[in-house]
């Protein structure tokens, strides 16, 4: 990638000063190897260019960390270098780029952000997530790997054995005990990571039976009633809600968009994000956002749950839209189909149980 940094930095024109680069590009290469999710919620707020809300000492040490050893960042420079950061996270297409993906797609709210960056961040994170839910629902190789044996010269040691000097015998010993070794640990990796394979490919299993279950049966149990008495403006809250709930493997199944659709969610009527939310019952809202999960909400990156969490601070009034809208940036009157919010309230429903 650092060819590509290279122009995206260069374009900018931030300096030209080629051991400052250097020092650039070696701090976010440090920066993207293993970073906690709290760096990676700061790094998707630094590229978004949002707010920092109960995060600016952390957001301080991020800062400090791109800089590495050379002069401080400006505000432009700092979001280049973190969409760079997150860039390299999504390249790996792991775990952890899974989960950069889901901070990027819930900042992203369906496009009711705009994110300006000099390469296709929201287009990365979407291709990660794609990836990553259809390799989760393959079914694991059966046969195992071949075991490398160890090099080993069984005739010289066995005549060393004979040979009878002390020194000799114990060494040979030791060469036959260590190649045991390692052929045993090999054997218990390997058998590790096959059980490991059969275990997630089993939970993707039962995963995909329960939802078909729940699907056939028509009915959102943890709101009891049926697909077609929930109401319309409701659905998008219930269904994500009730799927959310039946998935165990990120990112979700790849047939989401079907599965909305078969639970009739609609994708033509369009409404605010405030709107839904507002007009969602209130005693529903416990089951959306349970008391525990709270905490785990954020402004930039999960802005519907942060509507339900405004809602429930106000008991249920309709005076949280406002501070939400000045809070997220999202536009209170911006609107989304309700297929596509249900999507973002699935994804974000993930992040704060499963992420």
């Amino acid at each position: 990638m650092l060819e590509q940094f290279n122009g995206w930095y260069g374009g900018m024109e931030f300096s030209e000063n080629a051991e400052v680069r250097a020092q650039r590009y070696a701090a976010i290469r440090a920066a993207s190897q293993s970073p906690s999710m709290t760096t990676l919620e700061v790094l998707v707020r630094l590229a978004f260019r949002t707010k920092m809300q109960n995060l600016s000492k952390e957001a301080g040490q991020v800062r400090n960390q791109l800089a590495e050893a050379g002069p401080a960042l400006g505000d432009e420079e700092a979001a280049l270098l973190a969409a760079v950061t997150l860039a390299m996270i999504l390249e790996e297409q792991d775990a952890m780029a899974g989960k950069a993906a889901a901070l990027i797609t819930g900042a992203f709210c369906g496009g009711l952000r705009t994110l300006t960056q000099p390469m296709d961040l929201v287009g990365l994170a979407i291709s990660v997530q794609n990836y990553l839910a259809e390799t989760a629902r393959r079914r694991p190789p059966l046969e195992q790997q071949k075991l490398v044996n160890p090099q080993l010269d069984i005739a010289a040691h066995l005549n060393a054995l004979q040979d009878g000097n002390i020194a000799t015998v114990r060494a040979a010993i030791d060469a036959l005990a260590s190649a045991s070794r390692q052929t045993l640990t090999a054997m218990a990796t390997r058998q590790r990571a096959f059980e490991t394979a059969v275990q997630g490919y089993v939970k993707v299993q039962d995963e995909e039976l329960d939802i078909l279950w729940w699907l056939q049966g028509g009915r959102c149990t943890r709101f009891d009633q049926t697909f077609e008495e929930v109401r319309l403006e409701f659905r998008p809250i219930v269904i994500a809600v009730e799927l959310a709930a039946l998935t165990k493997v990120l990112p979700g199944p790849t047939a989401l968009p079907s599965l909305l659709s078969r639970a009739g969610v609609d994708d033509a009527v369009q409404l605010s994000i405030p709107a839904v939310v507002q007009g969602f019952p209130h005693a529903w809202l416990e089951r959306v956002l349970p008391e525990d999960k709270a905490g785990k909400v954020s402004a930039t990156t999960t802005p519907i749950l942060e509507a339900v969490r405004r809602r429930q601070e106000v008991d249920g009034q309709d005076t949280w839209a406002s501070a939400w809208a000045t809070v997220t940036g999202v536009e209170a009157t911006a609107s989304l189909t309700l297929r596509t919010l249900a999507e973002l309230l699935y994804r974000e429903l993930l992040q704060v149980s499963l992420g």
